[in-house]
C-alpha cells in the first residue's frame, strides 16, 4: 500500500513524507523532485532553476500541469512506499488513479494563518507572492484535499517527528479496524 500525503504548499509533506519512510522502511518519493528531472529533460539549458516555483512560474498552470500528470504517471507500478504529491496536484484527480496499487491519501491539514508564516518567511520559494491569492487557492483546494482523504492530520504547532508518528498510528489504527470487520 502506498501512502500519500497531500496538502498545501508548506504543509510539510516532503519533510513529513522523508520522516515517515524512514518510520516505516519504505522507500519515500516526491512528485516535485520527479517533475524537476522530467523538466530537466525537456529543458537541459534551465538547471538554473533550482525551486519548483521557479519552473512553475517559467512553464505556466497549465504546461506545469502536463509535467505534474507525467511525473505521477511515471509511478503507476510503485508500491509500499512514501509518495508526497505537490500541493496542486489535487486539482486533476485522474493523478491519484495513475497510483493504482493500493493507497491511503494523508491531507496534511495547516491553517492559513501557519501557512503563511511559513511560506512569506522566504517568498523566493513560492508561487504565492501576495496573501490574497494565497487565501483564494487555500479556500478552493481545502475541500478537494478533504474529499479525497482517508485520514486528515493538522499540522499545526507540531514537529516533523511528531506528525510522522501521528500518521503512523492514524493509519495502523485504520488496518486494525479493516481486521476485525
Amino acid at each position: 500500500m502506498n501512502i500519500i500525503l497531500i496538502g498545501m504548499k508548506h504543509s510539510g509533506k516532503s519533510s513529513v513524507g522523508k520522516a515517515l519512510s524512514i518510520m516505516l522502511d519504505r522507500e519515500f518519493f516526491d512528485i516535485d523532485d520527479i517533475i524537476k528531472t522530467l523538466f530537466y529533460k525537456n529543458y537541459p539549458k534551465k538547471k538554473i532553476f533550482i525551486q519548483i516555483s521557479e519552473i512553475y512560474k517559467f512553464l505556466k498552470e497549465e504546461k506545469f500541469r502536463v509535467f505534474e500528470k507525467e511525473a505521477f504517471f511515471s509511478m503507476k507500478n510503485v508500491k509500499n512506499s512514501v509518495i508526497s504529491t505537490a500541493g496542486g496536484s489535487v486539482l486533476n484527480g485522474n493523478n491519484f488513479e495513475a497510483l493504482k496499487s493500493s493507497k491511503i491519501i494523508i491531507y496534511l491539514k495547516s491553517s492559513i494563518e501557519t501557512l503563511k508564516k511559513r511560506i512569506f518567511k522566504n517568498r523566493k520559494k513560492s508561487i504565492f507572492q501576495d496573501e490574497s491569492f494565497l487565501e483564494k487557492t487555500f479556500e478552493m483546494r481545502k475541500v478537494l484535499y478533504e474529499n479525497l482523504a482517508d485520514i486528515t492530520t493538522q499540522v499545526d504547532n507540531k514537529d516533523i517527528q511528531e506528525i510522522a508518528i501521528e500518521i503512523k498510528n492514524k493509519i495502523d489504527q485504520r488496518e486494525t479496524k479493516k481486521l476485525y470487520v
